[in-house]
């Protein structure tokens, strides 16, 4: 950042609206702005064509406009996703994917630098470690930069979904990512609904405070049911048990189409036996969820496999047969180390 000044994308709409009047102007450059920053995807104030010059030299004279830039583009040939790699001003990188499909535009935007969870499946945290956490403007530049380079290249004209399933603990940045959800989701910045908006947890405490606060959908990280089992891959679970975990959704006050997402995922003979089945079903009977079933995605650092298609299928259909809605998700970018669990900031 340039010294003493804000960054503009740090500013959710009421931040900005304050910050301009603090400097003598009108409480409607914050929409003029914002319409050009969100919606028009203008970052040069030269070309802000109804904000007058008096104003443009306050914006240049007090504000950054500065994203994350685009360092590396890796185009998945399998399923048709860009895993983006972007530098921030202390030349770290970031990981971000763009996945097309079926008419949808989603973006999976990482909230840190590595991640301080160590969970021993996933890459980001195994590999890299924790480096620091990402600021509202890194986030929310993230969906920018990607959308203005679809834009280009012609690949999409908007972004219907954002996912908060790339690098680090979203609820372990709670300040930067209900800033960027509320610059993403306020009507006159991004303008998507929280409904389009998931974010993924491993499971911390405030979990229900943050959903009220937001409004936009949870996903949890559970992938094992018993205690042993999940400190032994997620060491979080030391300090937030299975039970804790429980008590916590239960405290989710869930509209009436919204639901739960329960991420579990598939290791060979570990965790995908129809007795855990069972088990998740005692866990999760009682909350409104769906479960999304996750083949693993192979990394450095664990030397196990994906079930196989038939034991996904039982472990399914178990559920399934029980009421629960169930999927199995095939990630994306996996052949370019974008999928769940691989994001080591890697060129591929």
């Amino acid at each position: 950042m340039e010294e003493n000044k804000i960054n503009i994308f740090d500013l959710t709409y009421t931040e900005l609206g304050k910050t301009l009047k603090a400097e003598g102007l009108p409480a409607f450059r914050a929409t003029q702005l914002c319409d050009w920053l969100y919606k028009k995807l203008v970052f040069d104030t030269s070309l802000m064509l109804n904000i007058p010059k008096s104003c443009k030299d306050i914006i240049q004279e007090k504000f950054d406009l500065y994203i994350p830039k685009i360092h590396y583009v890796s185009h998945s040939a399998s399923d048709n996703s860009y895993k983006f790699l972007f530098k921030t001003r202390d030349d770290k990188l970031i990981e971000a994917i763009l996945m097309l499909e079926n008419g949808r535009s989603t973006v999976c935007v990482s909230c840190m630098i590595g991640c301080p969870l160590k969970c021993v499946f996933c890459a980001t945290g195994s590999q890299i470690g924790f480096i620091r956490k990402l600021t509202t403007a890194e986030i929310t530049g993230q969906v920018l930069a990607i959308l203005c380079y679809a834009k280009e290249h012609e690949y999409t004209q908007k972004i219907s979904n954002i996912v908060f399933m790339g690098m680090g603990e979203p609820l372990l940045n709670r300040k930067s990512v209900e800033g960027a959800i509320d610059i993403l989701t306020h009507p006159k910045c991004f303008a998507l609904s929280p409904s389009k908006i998931s974010v993924s947890t491993a499971g911390v405490p405030g979990i229900a405070d943050f959903i009220r606060k937001t409004g936009v959908r949870i996903a949890v990280s559970l992938h094992f049911t018993h205690n042993e089992l999940r400190s032994e891959y997620m060491p979080i679970n030391q300090r937030f048990s299975i039970e804790q975990l429980m008590a916590e959704l239960k405290k989710i006050k869930l509209k009436k189409r919204d639901y739960i997402l329960i991420e579990y995922l598939m290791l060979k003979d570990i965790n995908d036996s129809i007795g855990q089945a069972k088990q998740l079903l005692r866990l999760i009977g009682n909350l409104k969820v769906k479960v999304n079933l996750i083949p693993y995605n192979p990394t450095e650092t664990l030397p196990a496999e994906a079930s196989d298609e038939e034991t996904i299928n039982n472990f399914a259909a178990f559920l399934q047969n029980k009421g629960i809605f169930t999927s199995v998700r095939r990630s994306k970018g996996v052949d370019v180390e974008g999928g769940c669990g691989q994001f080591a900031l890697k060129k591929q």
